[in-house]
């Protein structure tokens, strides 16, 4: 691991140590070599450790390549390590493992609409359709390069149109056109979500790795 972090800037080895868990640093810092590779075969070039950093929010972004109209993008959660890349436009990701949650949280995220779909569900299907809604949400908020305190509640999706198996956002007062979403299921109880500003999710590339692909 050691050795692996020196391909790192220093603020990114910085923010990797900063994890407590040493599983987190690891999964941090493979997603970071993953998306490094893919983006020096898209480019031809080399990466430098200092050619990816992160803006005030957080977001990873590839600087000094002047002709570089694309994004990227990382999420990783238990063995699945997610990088999502396009050569123009925006893009999100997230990737979640399913676990017992206490429902009510979704008083804080979700929208009026959200939560009545959310409780009309039987139980059993209760957890899943949350986390499809979570993800859905960060991987927006990712997209259009928000951080932590962005207002998740304040974007929702058209339940009318989920039920035809669409994914639409609707119930914002905030102006946000032209996004598509997917939805993945890597096992039963692992969820990737997808969001992009592109017109064509085909325009956009999405790598699922476990450890084993990068080690």
């Amino acid at each position: 691991m050691e050795q692996k972090l020196k391909l790192l800037s220093n603020n990114e080895r910085q923010r990797i140590l900063r994890f407590r868990k040493w599983e987190d640093r690891q999964r941090s810092l493979l997603a970071n070599i993953a998306v490094r590779r893919r983006l020096q075969i898209l480019l031809q070039e080399p990466i430098n450790p200092s050619s990816i950093e992160r803006d005030q929010k957080g977001r990873p972004f590839l600087k000094n390549f002047r002709n570089w109209q694309g994004d990227f993008n990382l999420s990783h959660s238990g063995e699945w390590i997610i990088s999502g890349i396009t050569t123009n436009g925006k893009i999100g990701v997230d990737v979640e493992q399913i676990q017992s949650i206490d429902l009510s949280v979704s008083e804080l995220c979700f929208t009026q609409e959200e939560k009545a779909y959310l409780y009309s569900l039987p139980t059993k299907d209760q957890l899943s359709f949350f986390y499809e809604i979570w993800t859905l949400k960060e991987a927006f908020v990712k997209t259009i390069g928000q951080g932590l305190l962005f207002p998740i509640n304040s974007v929702g999706f058209d339940m009318n149109k989920w039920t035809q198996n669409k994914i639409t956002i609707s119930n914002t007062t905030l102006s946000f056109h032209h996004f598509l979403f997917q939805l993945y299921r890597l096992e039963p109880n692992y969820i990737v979500a997808v969001c992009t500003n592109l017109r064509h999710v085909s325009d956009l590339e999405i790598q699922i790795l476990d450890r084993s692909d990068i080690l």
